[in-house]
């Protein structure tokens, strides 16, 4: 596997566990066990790492919706474009 798969899936895994622990954050928040104040705290952070771990995870694997993003990825990692 590449480098640059392995940080696309790394960066997923981070997407998949951002956006869990927010899920599991606001879930909490209707069930009343934790307060609104708790649930910004951990809530907002967690889903700016699903975000970010999103956007790196679609510019690293190259999925087809992200085209201007994996070519961002080619210049930062000094890879040739792929012709397509």
């Amino acid at each position: 596997m590449t480098r640059t798969k392995m940080i696309g899936w790394t960066a997923f895994a981070f997407c998949l566990l951002g956006y869990g622990a927010f899920t599991a954050v606001v879930v909490l928040n209707r069930m009343g066990e934790i307060a609104l104040r708790e649930t910004m705290l951990i809530g907002g952070p967690a889903a700016v790492i699903g975000e970010i771990g999103l956007w790196v995870a679609a510019g690293c694997l190259g999925w087809s919706l992200f085209r201007k993003r994996k070519a961002f990825f080619d210049r930062v990692f000094r890879r040739k474009p792929r012709m397509v």
